[in-house]
């Protein structure tokens, strides 16, 4: 690693650690990738035994402020535990945090961890916690995208993030509904759907040692007209190979500043429709969802109705595509229910789909 570092000249764009070290010898490494090479995106990647095989942790304990260097801004850790939160001390730098198969005693250090890290745009956690208790915050005007897995209990989730665009569950496991509270202007119908509906126990999949699970669930705020986001939700959902889709959650947006910002223009429509011309399935051939949510959609916009139309024709929702119209004025309803009625009408790719107002 040495003679690497040697010979490469100028700054690193990114760099990825893979080692079993048990000394000090990491530390320097990481060291040098930071504040010698200004690395921008650094991965350190535990591995056990000679075979390389990702399995078990190493306990984690660097210098304070190791990762606060100016120049970093992206962190991925995995095959970690971690015992002091030292080391993120003063991390403001960074954009994009992912904890990967890490072990941590207390929900406490990871709360501490995410508030030194006050920048997060992107944060990704695959953590088992040894201890359950405790609450998890997360207070983040800044975050983007949130992933979360934690295949053991966790007393209390309390996440505060005005601006997130996506909120991907792939399992969690609380002792009941009121312990996952969620403030999301974007993504606000989770959490409303959850309390004023009650049909907490709908989106549930299993009970362990009474604990409730949600797991399976994909929240996105998108606006389907614009190439760049409609790309980024096809990314998501192709992300989903492992755990299976039990509910898809979508918000559609009406803000068109963020195309302006893009520089995409807009002005006939032309590239809006090009969109879903294509008879190419989204995001792909195999992928199935359970049940789908559709919020703030809109029956005048093609696009979107164009959308919903690959869902119900591509077999790709299983069950229920639910579509919200509850929240409208009396004329708009009528205009999103008359959409909805085009809907049921088109040729099912699976017969048993439902398609429904709520």
């Amino acid at each position: 690693m040495d003679k690497t570092f040697r010979k490469h000249r100028g700054d690193l764009e990114s760099c990825i650690i893979t080692s079993q070290c048990y000394d000090g010898t990491l530390q320097n490494w990481v060291q040098h990738a930071i504040r010698v090479k200004h690395t921008k995106d650094l991965t350190l990647n535990y591995i056990h035994g000679r075979k390389r095989r990702y399995r078990g942790t190493h306990l984690l304990d660097m210098l304070p402020e190791i990762f606060s260097h100016h120049s970093l801004t992206s962190l991925s850790l995995s095959g970690y535990s971690l015992l002091s939160t030292r080391s993120f001390n003063n991390c403001g730098n960074l954009k994009t945090l992912k904890l990967l198969n890490m072990v941590l005693i207390r929900v406490s250090t990871l709360s501490t961890v995410l508030e030194a890290c006050s920048s997060l745009e992107v944060i990704v956690l695959q953590i088992a916690f040894l201890t359950g208790f405790g609450v998890l915050k997360i207070e983040n005007k800044n975050l983007k995208f949130f992933q979360v897995t934690f295949p053991y209990y966790v007393e209390r989730i309390e996440v505060n993030a005005p601006c997130l665009d996506v909120l991907d569950i792939r399992d969690i496991k609380c002792q009941s509904k009121n312990n996952f509270i969620l403030t999301d202007p974007n993504n606000q119908f989770n959490r409303n759907h959850w309390e004023t509906r009650n049909i907490w126990h709908e989106l549930l999949v299993s009970d362990f040692h009474g604990m409730t699970t949600r797991h399976g669930t994909l929240s996105v705020s998108v606006d389907i007209t614009s190439p760049k986001e409609v790309k980024i939700l096809k990314e998501l959902l192709l992300m989903w190979t492992t755990y299976t889709m039990i509910e898809l959650e979508i918000l559609f947006k009406t803000n068109n500043a963020s195309r302006e910002e893009e520089g995409e223009c807009y002005s006939d429509g032309i590239a809006n429709e090009k969109l879903w011309e294509d008879a190419t399935p989204f995001p792909y051939a195999d992928f199935r969802v359970y049940n789908v949510w559709m919020y703030n959609f809109n029956g005048s916009s093609k696009e979107e109705f164009a959308f919903a139309s690959r869902f119900v024709m591509q077999k790709t929702v299983m069950m229920k595509m639910m579509i919200e119209t509850s929240s409208y004025p009396p004329m708009k309803k009528l205009e999103i229910e008359a959409a909805v009625a085009k809907l049921v009408e088109l040729p099912k790719g699976n017969e048993d789909l439902s398609i429904e107002c709520f």
